[in-house]
């Protein structure tokens, strides 16, 4: 979803593949497990900022990586991925999230969020939202937003429960398959006025 946002192309072409569960470091032992990656994917320079079970019993790690050193006063790519621990073993499904953080304006750009075939409606969306959501209180974001484009119309009724279901507004133009998503911070005095100015600054 949110295809073009940043120009032509998807941002994860090559990340369309499904990867085998690896056994447990310890058989049946998950805090092990997410304690021992969590160490794992720090020693590469990422940092896993969010943990959580889904209803199904899965464990979900979402960790953000860093490629490059970046002051936090900078536009800065936010990139997330996530690991699912369970009984079975580890996964680290092409489940990615590709954001861009705006510092000046204190705005965040979705860019994409890649859930799909037998990862939808397994809870895993709603994990990585609340991981967005944690960026957004640490970044003191303004305001998200994002588009839907005519790729994502077959499936156009779940998305927008989705993001309605964490605040965002959708306005969606059906006959031309395209959409905007809209999050205001009000916890901070954001107001959608300042947003539509705000917008054509960028």
């Amino acid at each position: 979803m949110f295809k073009n946002l940043f120009g032509t192309g998807d941002p994860f072409p090559d990340l369309d593949r499904e990867h085998k569960s690896i056994p447990l470091k310890r058989k049946g032992d998950i805090n092990y497990e997410v304690e021992w990656r969590t160490v794992d994917i720090a020693k590469d320079g990422h940092k896993v900022i969010h943990v959580d079970k889904t209803r199904h019993g899965e464990t979900v790690m979402i960790y953000r990586l860093h490629h490059h050193d970046h002051n936090e006063l900078e536009d800065q790519p936010i990139h997330l991925c996530i690991k699912i621990v369970s009984q079975k073993g580890i996964k680290t499904p092409d489940l990615n999230a590709f954001l861009f953080f705006y510092h000046k304006n204190k705005l965040m750009r979705i860019s994409d969020i890649k859930i799909k075939g037998n990862h939808v409606s397994r809870g895993y969306g709603s994990i990585l939202m609340t991981a967005i959501m944690q960026l957004v209180d640490h970044l003191q974001v303004r305001y998200i937003t994002g588009i839907i484009s005519g790729v994502d119309w077959d499936h156009i009724d779940r998305l927008e429960h989705y993001y309605r279901k964490f605040g965002f507004d959708c306005d969606l133009d059906h006959e031309a398959h395209f959409g905007r998503i809209i999050w205001g911070n009000e916890a901070i005095g954001a107001t959608r006025e300042e947003f539509e100015k705000l917008r054509y600054e960028l």
